[in-house]
């Protein structure tokens, strides 16, 4: 899974980044453009520990997120007399990567602070969400434009089926995108979807608001919620609030140093855990796990995947050779203590192709051989 960390500049998504990924990237001055920081991160899962005690594994591998902390963007004229190819103000190399994604976090600004002046002179968190979403239309509306005229050339000369779909799908994107709609409210067929995904666009990636307070706001948290509750009915959105700049700090404690000053601010979780979680149901992600003497590892897959993508994902030749799967969830495996308790308990089954994974299943894959 990839995110990208997206917002105005001197809203925090760098100190959100480095809270999310432990790390201590340089937060400077907003120059226009910068350098785009990118991490990988564990997913902290506290199942894998148990089931390596059960496979007697040498290591566990957790799931991975990769952040990346792209350049903020620059307020949006808006003006309907400026051309769509000519409005997007995001630097190409951050648009570049922003589109690879899987889901999009933008951090927006709660928090006063006299030395850190909000480029617009005053804070309005509403007011910069609707500026990232302009800027993220534009963006698309300026890979559509690009994208139908060469179509509408192709077709002049030669009839396709498929091009005059991807005509039709990309004509309804524009609409949609012209209305002040993102992409992600238009309701698309799989094979309608598969047409237009190698575009990334942007505004149909899901998004994750993060609100970003500060440590003085902490008690207005449930208030601040409420507030930004409406975004969350929109489709693929959700919310979160945090103090970027605390957790930043708890990120650079050790284990112990950082329950406690957690338990003395009245935090229950990291920022990391309840971004992971709401990332996770945000996308509709589950985890999966396999694992032997070498290594006992969690994997991540879309929630309605089947044991046979599963195993695509493990290894391409077990999609290929896929004869089925022996499933068993991670608390009965844990339970008894072994395959062969599991077994005698009749709680070992067996999966076809068409299984669909379910949260938290330990699979045993059995593929032939393939060349």
């Amino acid at each position: 899974m990839k995110i990208g960390i997206v917002g105005r500049p001197h809203v925090g998504k760098t100190t959100v980044f480095n809270a999310l990924a432990h790390s201590n990237a340089e937060i400077g001055d907003y120059t226009g453009k910068k350098q785009i920081n990118l991490s990988t991160v564990s997913v902290p899962d506290d199942r894998l520990e148990p089931l390596a005690k059960v496979f007697q594994s040498d290591k566990t591998v957790p799931a991975t997120i990769d952040y990346i902390d792209g350049g903020g963007t620059s307020r949006t004229a808006i003006n309907s007399n400026v051309e769509s190819s000519q409005r997007t103000e995001l630097d190409a190399e951050v648009l570049g990567q922003l589109r690879t994604v899987d889901a999009l976090a933008h951090v927006v600004r709660l928090f006063e602070d006299e030395t850190v002046p909000h480029v617009d002179g005053n804070i309005d968190a509403e007011r910069d969400i609707e500026s990232v979403d302009l800027e993220f239309v534009f963006a698309d509306l300026q890979i559509i434009d690009g994208r139908i005229s060469r179509l509408e050339k192709l077709l002049k000369n030669q009839k396709s089926a498929e091009h005059q779909n991807e005509l039709r799908i990309l004509e309804e994107c524009k609409q949609t995108l012209e209305e002040g709609k993102p992409l992600r409210s238009l309701t698309i067929s799989e094979n309608e979807e598969k047409l237009i995904r190698g575009y990334g666009f942007l505004t149909q990636k899901p998004l994750l608001l993060i609100c970003n307070i500060s440590e003085t706001q902490l008690q207005e948290m449930n208030g601040i919620s409420k507030r930004f509750a409406e975004y969350e009915t929109q489709p693929q959105t959700a919310v979160i609030v945090l103090a970027a700049q605390l957790e930043m700090e708890i990120a650079q404690l050790d284990a112990a140093d950082a329950e406690i000053f957690m338990t003395e601010m009245g935090l229950n979780e990291s920022a990391l855990e309840r971004f992971i979680q709401t990332s996770y149901q945000l996308m509709g992600l589950i985890t999966f796990f396999t694992g032997g003497e070498k290594e006992a590892r969690a994997w991540t897959l879309r929630n309605g995947q089947t044991a046979v993508e599963a195993a695509g994902l493990v290894h391409t030749d077990f999609e290929r050779g896929f004869v089925r799967s022996e499933c068993i969830n991670w608390e009965d495996l844990v339970n008894c203590g072994s395959y062969t308790q599991a077994r005698s308990r009749g709680l070992l089954r067996a999966e076809g192709k068409t299984y669909q994974v379910q949260e938290g299943d330990v699979l045993t894959i059995l593929a032939n051989a393939t060349n």
